[in-house]
């Protein structure tokens, strides 16, 4: 090989010799790959570089070459070769020195722009002649493709094998692998199984990944993961309940028996040289196989899962969103302003001086609150809390179970410890200090834990009463709670015995409570800004409202015995300022906002346009009998009663019947007014229809008997 390509600019710097093998497991068994890589000094000896001036970069053994952003080695080439310290770069191969073309047209460019000569086993290379260039540049591409094949082949060989379900992929906490069959098998370890089986009983109970937390917290169990052991190899450890962990739970398929592969793509941005994981969709996934193996919940049961899961998320506007506490989702405080208290969401107002997100007085809130509870807790709940009594029961007997779980799993890692403490030589005082040291910590644990255990067993309460006593307490609750036969404390317990949590919302003139039971159900109900009487009369009224008249509502409320917060009797005017006041809707208001649409009345203005009459004519029919409704009050505001029924006789739509008589006919034979004839047919119980003759609607009468006038019959005549 001629060696006119070197001149005595090259010989002057440093001759670097570039090793890099791709995996630890090659550095660890292909030695003779590593022997030809650092024999390449001698070479460079051989080219006329001193061995002073020969520079071994090996960093990056063990290292893909795929890319050149992980390797320090290269990195520390590629800052040579610009200072002007590189004559020569050696490699053994151009796969050594880079796998894809980006880094090596990068390092051509490099060498070519610093007079940087290139050699392989084949030859000597100068990246400024257009062959050698030419000739490098398909190396550099074949070193890409033959990447490229490796890659494809261990990946179709992987799914392949994914595709028949034989893949043997990593498996949580809770799944096992038989290490006879090879096939998949729930954890032989029953502790593991039931906790597992737990978090998925209180999902199901609780919906939401946060409420399972605080669940497990306060029932103080721990949630199993695999840990490495350097002795045992990989273990099953214990560790406080976390949110990732319990999420992990619920959204693995691999729990419910599927067989996933491709749910999860390895992404690197080539700019920033960053690799990001993408979760695709499910219809995107390489492999999914149903019932693949046992499962902890049904393939249905998950679907259902993700589905609450995703509803819980507030980014979309089409999502319900998890029950959460406050206006904006943070928890809200109490506050008091001259000896009130109110409930109020300030947090961002305090850090960021931003707006008072929400408000309420905290006297309003419980006293409707308290009512809808005292309304909720009766006879029929006393009888299905006895129903429940069992579930109860059962769900105590898990927790029970689970820590006598703990609590042997603890004394088997004392007595481990021991007996590993026992079996080293007690002359060896370094190891068996450590031992022992580990056993008193294990019988500490053992200690605590036990102690805990009994705290927690004395603070439960068993149910002491009989069935007849708490009928009686219940049927006498409303008095015990408003005539001071309970305190505060016992109230609030009460309350949190049903309700979990309580939501509020501004909407209008109200606040909006939305409350969350234990069990899953929520109520709704407004609270009122300005509430000055009993929260009873406000529900009271606002029941009436839907189907009463102002003036109606005031006298109701006055035989009921119920007085105004000043101890006045009702009329209509107080009425409707106490509506307006708490934006109480309405059957019976010309108030839009306030209108309880499709309740069955028409003001006499929306009647006159459905018939095509005036306000008068309306009236007048009212008066006649031929239109039922009420008025309000002093109010000229006259309220028709409307169905389809009416609509039918008195908009033209009737079908004639031959038995009809015309009310103009009748009035030229009795020699009556019309007004006269009609109120006569309405009290003899005729019926009274509107009929379109021509381009007119007229009246005509449908009798119940025949029509007689001085005796003798009427000819009937339409």
């Amino acid at each position: 090989m001629s060696n006119s390509k070197i001149l005595s600019s090259h010989l002057k710097r440093q001759a670097v010799i570039y090793i890099r093998q791709s995996s630890p497991l090659q550095v660890e068994l292909n030695i003779e790959s590593q022997k030809r890589q650092y024999q390449l000094t001698e070479r460079a000896q051989c080219l006329g570089w001193p061995s002073a001036r020969c520079v071994v970069i090996d960093e990056d053994l063990g290292i893909s070459g795929a890319q050149s952003h992980n390797r320090p080695g290269y990195q520390r080439l590629i800052s040579m070769i610009a200072l002007r310290e590189v004559g020569l770069v050696l490699g053994l191969e151009v796969s050594r020195l880079a796998r894809n073309s980006l880094d090596w047209y990068q390092l051509l460019e490099l060498a070519a722009a610093f007079d940087v000569l290139i050699a392989d086993e084949d030859g000597l290379y100068d990246p400024h002649d257009f062959n050698d260039r030419l000739l490098l540049g398909l190396k550099g591409t074949m070193s890409e493709v033959e990447l490229h094949q490796i890659r494809n082949r261990m990946m179709r060989g992987r799914l392949n094998k994914a595709q028949r379900g034989e893949l043997e992929l990593t498996l949580p906490i809770g799944l096992e692998r038989d290490p006879l069959t090879h096939t998949t098998r729930l954890a032989v370890d029953q502790g593991v199984r039931h906790r597992i089986h737990r978090i998925f009983d209180l999902f199901r109970q609780l919906r939401t990944i946060r409420a399972v937390l605080r669940h497990l917290r306060a029932e103080g169990l721990d949630l199993p993961f695999r840990r490495i052991d350097r002795i045992r190899g990989v273990v099953v450890g214990w560790r406080a309940p976390s949110y990732d962990a319990i999420y992990a739970v619920i959204t693995n398929p691999v729990y419910a028996g599927v067989y996933s592969y491709g749910r999860r793509r390895r992404e690197i941005n080539p700019l920033t040289q960053t690799v990001h994981y993408r979760k695709p969709e499910r219809d995107e996934w390489m492999v999914l196989i149903v019932e693949h193996h046992p499962g902890y919940i049904s393939q249905d049961e998950f679907e259902e899962n993700q589905r609450i899961l995703a509803n819980n998320r507030n980014l979309f506007p089409a999502n319900q969103g998890a029950v959460r506490r406050g206006h904006c989702g943070r928890k809200m405080r109490v506050r008091y302003h001259q000896s009130a208290a109110y409930y109020t969401c300030d947090s961002a107002h305090q850090h960021y001086d931003a707006p008072i997100c929400n408000r309420a007085s905290a006297q309003r809130v419980d006293a409707l609150v308290a009512e809808l509870v005292l309304n909720v807790i009766n006879a029929g709940t006393l009888q299905t809390s006895l129903a429940f009594d069992q579930s109860l029961r059962e769900e105590a007997a898990e927790i029970e179970q689970g820590w006598r779980e703990k609590l042997q799993r603890l004394e088997y890692q004392a007595d481990l410890a021991h007996r590993r403490y026992e079996m080293v030589d007690p002359a060896n005082r370094l190891v068996a200090q450590t031992l022992e040291t580990e056993w008193n910590q294990r019988l500490i644990e053992i200690e605590e834990a036990g102690k805990e255990y009994e705290v927690r067993r004395l603070k439960q309460r068993p149910l002491s009463s009989t069935l007849a006593e708490m009928q009686q307490v219940v049927e006498h609750l409303r008095d015990y709670w408003h005539h001071g036969v309970l305190t505060q404390e016992d109230k609030k317990e009460l309350v949190r015995c049903v309700v979990e949590r309580v939501f509020l919302q501004r909407h209008g003139k109200v606040m909006r409570a939305q409350v969350s039971w234990y069990g899953g159900a929520i109520s709704e109900l407004d609270v009122p800004k300005y509430l000055f009487s009993t929260p009873h009369l406000y529900y009271r009224i606002r029941e009436l409202a839907r189907t009463q008249t102002d003036l109606e509502i005031a006298a109701t409320l006055n035989v009921e015995g119920l007085r105004t917060a000043k101890s006045r009797l009702w009329n209509q005017r107080r009425v409707m300022d106490f509506r307006l006041s708490n934006a109480i809707p309405s059957g019976f208001t010309k108030d839009t906002e306030l209108r309880i649409p499709a309740n069955g009345y028409l003001t006499s203005a929306e009647a006159g346009c459905q018939l095509g009459v005036g306000q008068s004519a309306i009236q007048r029919w009212y008066k006649l009998g031929l239109l039922s409704g009420k008025h309000d009050g002093g109010q000229s505001l006259l309220w028709i009663y409307w169905n389809e029924e009416v609509e039918y006789r008195l908009s033209g739509k009737a079908t004639p019947d031959a038995r009809m008589v015309s009310v103009r006919r009748l009035c030229r034979q009795q020699e009556k007014c019309w007004e006269d004839v009609v109120a006569q047919a309405q009290a003899e119980g005729h019926q009274i229809y509107r009929l379109r003759r021509g381009s007119k609607l007229r009246f005509y009468i449908l009798p119940a008997k025949p029509l007689e006038v001085s005796g003798e019959p009427v000819a009937q005549h339409l």
